[in-house]
């Protein structure tokens, strides 16, 4: 289990989108190690999408299952991600890669382990085992821009695509991108302070992607929660 943290995320339309770069650009630049690339993620849900039901309904816990890679093609790390209100708590784990076949995922019991001597990997397959079957329902994809500010974590997402899967969930459409982007800040801080807020003043949004996933394969609509 990682240590928890506060998340809060900033609603980044089109028009906005060059100037919050530049901000953080100018502010930011080369503050992390890892200052872009690809984020690849499927979400897992059961059959009666339990998990989009905790976002629909705006309840104060919610949980996703996902697995994750960095734009190579392949998954390879498993993650549990618990939130309440704010506050994030993480378990993850490297899983043999997963290459996808087609527009086919595995399932949650298909996973496997890197290390047999792994303790992580057991305790999130069987908190996966409380829910019943966990099926591919969603992939989003999304380029991301990485910046640090002592213990805060600042990330721009853009160019969010979301994809569909055959052995899924029942869908009306299978491709979209998103039109708008997402600027998170991740810290230890209850009530985050910085001059960047004050420079682009951004809306404060409860922005799930997996949520809006789900509900742009199934609706064709796009709601922002």
């Amino acid at each position: 289990m990682s240590f928890p943290y506060n998340e809060y995320k900033f609603l980044v339309l089109d028009d906005k989108l060059d100037y919050v770069i530049d901000v953080l650009e100018s502010l930011h630049k080369g503050s992390d190690p890892f200052p872009s690339g690809i984020v690849d993620s499927i979400y897992f849900d059961t059959p009666d999408l339990h998990f989009y039901g905790q976002c629909l309904n705006g309840e104060a816990r919610k949980r996703k299952f996902r697995i994750r890679g960095y734009g190579d093609g392949s998954f390879h790390q498993l993650q549990v991600k618990d939130k309440h209100l704010a506050t994030v708590r993480k378990m993850k784990d490297k899983i043999k890669p997963i290459n996808l076949t087609g527009k086919f995922a595995p399932y949650v019991h298909e996973l496997e382990p890197v290390a047999a001597s792994s303790s992580t990997f057991p305790d999130m397959i069987s908190l996966a085992g409380h829910y019943g079957m966990l099926m591919p329902v969603v992939r989003v994809r999304y380029h991301r821009r990485r910046y640090r500010l002592n213990d805060y974590r600042l990330t721009l997402d853009t160019r969010v695509e979301i994809m569909g899967f055959s052995n899924g969930i029942d869908v009306r459409c299978n491709y979209m991108m998103l039109p708008h982007h997402v600027l998170e800040i991740k810290t230890a801080d209850p009530r985050p302070y910085l001059p960047l807020l004050g420079l682009v003043q951004l809306p404060q949004v409860s922005y799930s992607k997996f949520f809006m996933g789900i509900n742009v394969l199934t609706t064709g609509q796009i709601a922002i929660v």
